[in-house]
């Protein structure tokens, strides 16, 4: 009985002498991302930063908030205050009025236009006071943001001017309270045509003679 060969398996070696990695079984978890922190850690981590933020964001809109009503809260206490001032300066214009009106009933003219202008000299002295002036009326240059034209006729200034002021406008700086009513010229109107001279003895114009009785 002949021996049969003994034959052996040979074990394959990549070049360079290491052995190639082993495939990772099934089922096999992956390694944590750092040593030492559970997940469980790191959920609890995230749901306090979380909380803090939204916690943050509670407070920051409620200071907003209060800051909101008491911006609005201030401004209407400085316009209170502004309209306050105002009426106390207006309130000697009133005190004239009334002393025109009685010497109107008493049948003292003289002291009634005395009254009424100083009253008109009082107000424009308090419009000035808050900055409000007139705007530029009789011979200035017609300004469509300052000026309302009602009407254009012929006048004796240049063509473009205004020429009457039918109501007086106001501004405050820059701001136009109310524009002025007003009349512009047209320039210079054209002499009217002479009118011709009767011809002695009623003669027609035309020189013929008139026919015999």
């Amino acid at each position: 009985m002949k021996d049969r060969p003994m034959t052996t398996r040979k074990k394959t070696i990549p070049i360079g002498g290491a052995e190639e990695p082993a495939a990772p079984r099934t089922g096999e978890e992956p390694l944590p991302a750092a040593e030492g922190t559970a997940p469980g850690d790191e959920r609890e981590a995230l749901a306090q930063e979380r909380d803090r933020l939204s916690d943050s964001l509670l407070r920051l809109r409620a200071e907003f908030d209060n800051y909101r009503k008491r911006a609005a809260r201030e401004l209407c206490d400085a316009r209170v205050c502004a309209q306050g001032d105002l009426l106390v300066d207006m309130l000697p214009v009133l005190d004239n009025l009334e002393r025109a009106l009685d010497a109107a009933e008493h049948h003292e003219e003289g002291k009634v236009l005395q009254g009424v202008r100083l009253t008109r000299d009082q107000f424009v002295s308090l419009l000035a006071k808050a900055g409000v002036e007139e705007v530029l009326g009789v011979g200035s240059p017609f300004d469509p943001t300052i000026h309302e034209a009602v009407a254009v006729q012929p006048s004796e200034l240049e063509e473009g001017l205004v020429s009457a002021i039918l109501e007086r406008g106001y501004r405050q700086g820059a701001q136009v309270l109310r524009p002025a009513r007003v009349v512009v010229s047209a320039g210079p109107g054209e002499a009217a045509a002479p009118s011709a001279a009767p011809v002695p003895g009623g003669a027609a114009a035309s020189g013929d003679t008139p026919a015999s009785g």
